[in-house]
């Protein structure tokens, strides 16, 4: 009996130690998947950060440069102004440049997606996980900013004063390099040119133009560096889990 008991007690610790065994295989078996998984969508959103920074990184681009046109026209009119001089081709040239507006609208999609799935756990990186944060308030500094140059301009450009003294037919004239001292309407546009240069409502309005541009510009060239940086660590990362 002594013997039966001690072969059945063997018998049922090698079942017990069996089963255990097996379930920490399939354990570790199901944590490698886990892994394998979370590091595929790891990589799928640092990939998506990456699209979504170099677009943001063209748009910067090309809103930069067009910042640093509007600020140069702002400040030649302003000189047109205080020398009382007129040189109706270029003073239009500037004129018309100064009001189109461009919004900035960057892509945070995959970092929205993130932010809202509560998968930012995935991003192990602190550096890189901390820099898309911060550009993302960075983003909503530049978008504030640009709706205070974008109401300035509103309640300037369609302003009564204004309308009475603007022919919008000069943006014809303008986005085709027409001159506008050889158009038909040259006088009309004379005019309004001699009024212009006259008018301190339109000085202020270029005076605050270009006081807002200086600290819009340095956030725009800001975000796109932060943009290169970050999309240079992404890549980095990327490279080590190849």
């Amino acid at each position: 009996m002594d013997n039966k008991l001690s072969k059945y007690t063997l018998y049922a610790l090698g079942e017990i130690i069996l089963v255990v065994i097996g379930i920490l295989i399939a354990l570790q078996i199901n944590n490698a998947n886990e892994a394998r998984k979370d590091r595929a969508l790891t990589n799928k959103y640092l990939e998506g950060f990456a699209r979504d920074l170099s677009s943001d990184r063209v748009q910067l681009d090309s809103l930069i440069s067009i910042r640093k046109n509007q600020r140069r026209s702002a400040k030649a009119l302003i000189r047109s102004i205080e020398l009382r001089e007129i040189d109706l081709d270029s003073f239009y040239y500037h004129y018309y440049y100064v009001f189109p507006f461009y919004r900035f609208s960057p892509n945070t999609n995959t970092l929205e997606e993130v932010l809202n799935s509560s998968q930012l756990r995935l991003i192990t990186n602190e550096n890189i996980k901390n820099r898309l944060l911060e550009l993302r308030s960075l983003y909503t500094e530049i978008r504030l900013s640009e709706e205070h140059v974008y109401e300035d301009r509103t309640v300037y450009l369609y302003n009564e004063r204004t309308l009475d003294h603007i022919e919008f037919n000069g943006l014809s004239l303008a986005l085709n390099h027409q001159s506008f001292s050889e158009s038909k309407d040259a006088e009309i546009y004379k005019a309004d040119a001699e009024y212009f240069i006259k008018d301190r409502y339109f000085k202020n309005f270029l005076n605050l133009l270009d006081f807002n541009l200086i600290y819009i510009i340095p956030s725009l060239e800001r975000a796109q560096a932060e943009c290169d940086s970050i999309i240079g660590l992404i890549e980095r990362k990327l490279s080590e889990q190849q």
